[in-house]
C-alpha cells in the first residue's frame, strides 16, 4: 500500500483509472479474485466491463489487468471488501493533483452500495420477467391441442352418457355440475378434432378418475325430496337419481 501511495503522478497529472492489480493491493486480495469480481459485476450490469491492459508486477512479470475508472473502483471494493473503503479514498486523494473534489468515504460508498442495490433490483426484475415468460410458455403448451384423446380421458358427451348410466342423471344436470363454480372442474386439455368437417376445431377432455370422484361427491350430497326425487343446493328443481341415497 505504501508503494501505491508513493507513486504519485507528475504535477498536474490526474489519472482517472486504476488497475485491478492496484485494487487487489488496496484490499489485500488475490488479483484473480478481483478480476473475477469485476467480471461478475459487469455481467450484472453494475459496472461496465473495463478494458484489458498489461503491466509489470513487483517481480517484473507481465500481468494482464483490467483498467478501472474511479466510479467503478468504488463499486468493486464495496463488493469485495467494504472494510477497505477508506483506503481506496486515500488512494484517489494521493493520486490526484486536485483532491478537494473527491467525495468523502461515506459519500463514495453510499453511492457504491446504491449502485449494487440497483443492480440486484434489476436482476430480480429480470428473473421475475423470465419466470413470467416461462409460465406463459407452459400455459401455451398446455393449451396446445392434443393430437388424440388419452385412453383414460373422456369428452363431455361421454361424461353425460356415463353419469346417466351410473346415476340416472340427465344431461342438463351433468352440465350444471361440470360448470358450477362450487365444483368447477375444467378440461385438462383440448383435443384436435380430426374429422374432415371439423375445420380445425378442438374439444375438451376430462380425466375419468376426476369425473368419477366429482359425481360420487355430488350424488352423496343430494337430499331426499320425495320417493323418486332428490334435491341439491346447486340445482334449482328436484331431479332423479337412480341410486338410493343414504337416509
Amino acid at each position: 500500500m505504501d508503494a501505491l501511495m508513493n507513486s504519485t503522478p507528475p504535477l498536474g497529472g490526474k489519472p482517472e483509472t486504476m488497475t485491478s492489480l492496484e485494487i487487489a493491493e488496496v484490499v489485500n486480495s488475490r488479483h484473480d479474485k478481483v478480476k473475477q469480481s469485476i467480471e461478475r459485476l459487469a455481467d450484472r450490469g453494475a459496472i461496465q466491463l473495463p478494458p484489458m491492459g498489461e503491466v509489470k508486477n513487483h517481480l517484473g512479470q507481465s500481468v494482464q489487468v483490467y483498467t478501472v475508472g474511479e466510479r467503478d473502483s468504488y463499486v468493486v471494493v464495496a463488493q469485495l471488501s467494504p472494510e477497505f473503503t477508506a483506503r481506496l479514498v486515500d488512494y484517489w486523494q494521493t493520486h490526484r493533483a486536485l483532491p478537494p473534489q473527491l467525495p468523502t468515504t461515506a459519500e463514495a460508498f453510499a453511492n457504491a452500495f446504491r449502485l449494487l442495490a440497483d443492480s440486484e433490483r434489476r436482476q430480480a426484475q429480470q428473473a421475475a420477467e423470465m419466470k413470467y415468460v416461462s409460465t406463459r410458455i407452459d400455459i401455451i403448451e398446455q393449451q396446445a391441442p392434443l393430437k388424440a384423446k388419452p385412453q383414460n380421458a373422456e369428452t363431455r358427451s361421454e361424461v353425460r352418457i356415463r353419469m346417466n348410466r351410473l346415476y340416472g342423471l340427465s344431461g342438463p344436470i351433468v352440465d350444471t355440475v361440470l360448470d358450477h363454480q362450487a365444483y368447477g372442474i375444467r378440461p385438462f386439455g383440448m383435443v384436435k378434432n380430426s374429422h374432415e368437417d371439423a375445420q380445425g376445431s378442438s374439444y375438451g377432455v376430462y380425466w375419468i378418475r376426476d369425473i368419477s370422484a366429482l359425481f360420487k361427491k355430488f350424488v352423496g350430497e343430494c337430499r331426499p325430496h320425495s320417493e323418486t326425487m332428490v334435491r341439491h343446493d346447486i340445482i334449482a328443481r328436484p331431479f332423479k337419481v337412480s341410486q338410493p341415497l343414504k337416509s
